[in-house]
């Protein structure tokens, strides 16, 4: 999947592929749906491996919403450009806009990030250091669309532009979004 897209994984490719029989294959998965959702789960879950642990103490650590912000941004785009395999997988199901389950996953999976999100600017409302009519859930739609952004085109145009100057400035825009007005 990561090589060639979802569309060129089937069984028999993987049979090919794989040191496993077609019996083994169908044994352990009941069709393509079935091994297409294990592959989104797997590259996920590296993707989130990789950044858990620095995105909780770093967002623990920093002094105020943007550095907070600035904290989610760079580990989320450096722990998918640190799995390029497993963010090819993604890129790839995100293109299955006519398939209903992968339509679905590819919801719950943003409805999550964007849950994640919710939270820190949820908090920062709370305490003031946001402003009072922000809403949560659209400040989180904005950092997660940062970060898929910078990771895309990253992804497709390797170089083309200094990321961590584009996760800075990504940081700035969401903190003077929710900022409190004056």
């Amino acid at each position: 999947m990561a090589e060639e897209g979802i569309s060129a994984l089937t069984i028999s490719t993987l049979e090919a592929r794989l040191p496993f029989s077609r019996g083994v294959i169908t044994h352990h998965f009941r069709d393509k749906d079935e091994i297409v959702e294990a592959v989104l789960a797997s590259a996920v879950d590296d993707i989130d491996a990789g950044t858990a642990q620095e995105l909780r103490s770093s967002v623990k650590a920093s002094a105020d919403l943007e550095a907070r912000v600035r904290a989610v941004l760079r580990s989320k785009v450096q722990g998918f450009l640190a799995q390029p395999e497993a963010t090819r997988v993604l890129v790839s199901f995100w293109g299955q806009l006519g398939d209903a389950r992968a339509t679905g996953a590819n919801a719950a999976l943003f409805r999550r990030y964007r849950a994640e999100s919710r939270r820190l600017f949820a908090h920062a409302v709370g305490s003031g250091e946001a402003r009072a009519d922000l809403d949560p859930a659209v400040a989180a739609a904005l950092l997660v669309g940062s970060v898929l952004g910078i990771v895309g085109q990253a992804m497709f145009e390797p170089g083309a532009f200094d990321v961590p100057a584009a996760i800075e400035a990504a940081a700035a825009q969401s903190a003077a979004f929710a900022a409190p007005r004056r």
